[in-house]
């Protein structure tokens, strides 16, 4: 049986069993993996607040970001390179394989392909020019010592479209992934559609009719068109990276135990009860406490049951389809989930949704970012309309998270930050161990 360590020449088989290319052993890939979480967590929680936010240090904060804007330039562009990653196992578009296609492909294919590449080249060309504000606003253009109205006439007006000729280029050629978009956003619609219904139906067993009375269609679509792009970033950090070094971590289960098919139903029945046993009320629980029981009904216990019941019977369902892998997409979800502390009903929903996405990420049919982003727009852009609102009173979700958007400052609030930084440290410490043990199954 091989050495969970052994690469085949420069190539690696991940847990969902593609072969990638890789230039390094597992356990260098799942100890970087974590170690740069750990490190991410421990600017955030054992620098920035200890000695910003409660001390108030001046020059922690400059210092703290310049830490992760180095960290992210690791993640980004030497990590990958060191690997060997291609631009397609992060889920990024290839423009060299895009050059093959429109002179392989068929005149009819080839056709479509260049339309395709060319509408979306002009649209977002489109899309920059008449909504320049928000986009100088975000690139901090309005900042520079311009004159005023510099944009709005020649030469300015000239760079805009120029900026936005070289950003459609960008994303056009290297942001989408043109071979596997079908499949990859059919998954991502089989993920979206059925969570926006259960979002829905959440903020109609708290509110009743009442949760859609300030429902605006154009504002949802307008919502979900920025948190497409958003979460290309976000995943481009977490299921990119975390889900590249955690997959290429562990290899595929040989366990005979791991796919038991025949168990799925089974399976889902026992998470289910678990979870709406015990997660539900933990996490109706504290809520109450907080806010009271007029607040919090014994009702909004019943829609934490039920939630958290729907997400244990698919949980169930897919450990039984294949244990290792969900697993593994477990660990990394956790990733995308600790990093949104202190805004904790944040860290469950973003957890969760990235146990999801970082298994369907494994498979080579699924990984592109451009279509993940879409369970961003649809999820995102709902989920901030229904309950990071005033309307939706004690289960609002609070979107500012980080050190310095902590509401109540104590020295209390690093004790969540310090147990993950010491679980991330002891599964490196458990997979460097067990290196051999791991060959046959978790």
């Amino acid at each position: 049986m091989r050495d969970i360590t052994e690469s085949d020449g420069s190539f690696v088989t991940t847990t969902a069993g593609d072969r990638e290319r890789e230039r390094f052993s597992r356990r260098f890939n799942l100890a970087e993996g974590l170690l740069v979480m750990a490190f991410i967590l421990v600017v955030l929680w054992g620098c920035a607040y200890p000695f910003g936010v409660m001390l108030e240090i001046p020059g922690v904060r400059p210092g703290s970001t310049l830490l992760l804007v180095a960290g992210a330039l690791y993640l980004l562009f030497v990590s990958p390179r060191l690997h060997g990653d291609t631009l397609s196992s992060w889920g990024l578009g290839d423009p060299w394989a895009l050059f093959r296609s429109l002179r392989t492909a068929t005149p009819l294919r080839r056709a479509v392909l260049a339309g395709v590449v060319a509408a979306l080249f002009v649209g977002l060309n489109v899309l920059n020019y008449r909504n320049w504000g928000e986009v100088s606003e975000f690139f901090n253009f309005d900042k520079l010592p311009l004159p005023p109205h510099f944009f709005e006439t020649f030469p300015g007006s000239l760079m805009v479209v120029l900026f936005g000729s070289l950003l459609a280029s960008v994303i056009v050629l290297f942001g989408i992934r043109y071979d596997n978009f079908g499949t990859a956003f059919a998954t991502a619609m089989k993920i979206a559609l059925p969570l926006l219904g259960l979002i829905m139906l959440a903020a109609y067993a708290q509110r009743g009719t009442a949760a859609f009375a300030h429902f605006s269609l154009r504002a949802f679509l307008i919502g979900a068109f920025g948190y497409v792009f958003w979460g290309f970033v976000q995943q481009l950090l977490f299921s990119s990276y975390f889900g590249t070094r955690l997959r290429k971590a562990f290899g595929p289960s040989s366990a005979p135990g791991n796919r038991r098919p025949a168990a799925r139903v089974p399976e889902a029945l026992k998470f289910a009860f678990a979870a709406a046993l015990v997660l539900g009320p933990l996490a109706w629980l504290p809520i109450r406490l907080r806010f009271g029981g007029a607040a919090v009904p014994v009702s909004v216990l019943a829609g934490f049951v039920a939630a958290f019941g729907l997400f244990g019977g698919l949980y169930g369902w897919f450990y039984a389809v294949d244990r290792r892998r969900l697993l593994v997409a477990t660990l990394t979800g956790s990733c995308f989930g600790v990093i949104h502390i202190n805004s904790y009903g944040l860290v469950a929903v973003t957890f969760l949704l990235g146990i999801f996405l970082s298994y369907v990420f494994m498979e080579e049919r699924n990984r592109n970012l451009v279509a993940l982003g879409f369970i961003h727009g649809v999820l995102g852009s709902s989920f901030g309309m229904f309950f990071s609102k005033g309307q939706s009173g004690a289960l609002k979700v609070d979107y500012g998270v980080g050190p310095w958007n902590v509401d109540d400052p104590s020295w209390g609030v690093l004790v969540v930050p310090a147990l993950c930084v010491a679980g991330y440290l002891w599964v490196v410490w458990w997979f460097l161990r067990r290196d051999r043990a791991l060959q046959g199954g978790v």
